[in-house]
């Protein structure tokens, strides 16, 4: 784990997304639409977290170079018991961030931090839910809890700020793999991948 300061890893993300940015970017739109369709029934909504690990599997697939296939991903949350795992983990996280923000509000930022590398650890190192929760944790302590706070609400904030004016939305779409590389820069440093 080498020390990153927060803004570096936005310069670190911008450069991963680059470099296959519009695989990364039409993965994304399948996945986007995917998940708008799949919420349209309750039956559907069970099978989001399954097309999840799957753009996540795109995602770090991209960031160590391999080759990403458009639309390839979309088998890969129903393999190997991923989707029962993705399904809880994404229970277990909604549940506790809505609840921590109900109390207190920071007990739900708190978590939404320390916990933002639980899908990663869930996909990469197949790892039970609670386990990745849990990893997620110690390892957002040792990068540093208020560096990766730091990035989690700055990025929260701009995608927010983008999604609220109409027309910086729909410029907003492109900027997604981007902001998601972000996420994979800070899991690539906890992990020294």
């Amino acid at each position: 784990m080498k020390e990153i300061r927060a803004e570096e890893y936005f310069s670190i993300g911008f450069q991963l997304g680059k470099r296959n940015y519009w695989k990364i970017f039409l993965n994304f739109l399948i996945y986007a639409v995917l998940c708008v369709c799949a919420s349209i029934t309750i039956v559907g909504i069970l099978i989001v977290p399954a097309i999840l690990v799957g753009w996540i599997k795109v995602l770090l697939k991209a960031a160590r170079g391999e080759e990403v296939g458009v639309g390839a991903f979309l088998s890969a949350g129903f393999k190997n018991g991923m989707w029962w795992k993705a399904l809880l983990f994404s229970i277990i996280y909604a549940v506790g961030i809505v609840l921590g923000l109900i109390l207190f509000i920071a007990p739900g930022l708190y978590l939404s931090t320390v916990w933002v590398l639980g899908i990663f650890l869930l996909v990469d190192k197949n790892m039970l839910p609670t386990e990745a929760l849990g990893k997620s944790r110690e390892l957002v302590h040792q990068l540093g809890f208020w560096k990766v706070f730091t990035v989690v609400i700055g990025l929260g904030i701009v995608t927010n700020l983008i999604s609220i004016i109409p027309i910086l939305g729909l410029f907003g779409i492109f900027l997604m793999p981007f902001i998601m590389m972000i996420y994979v820069a800070i899991y690539k440093n906890a992990i020294n991948a």
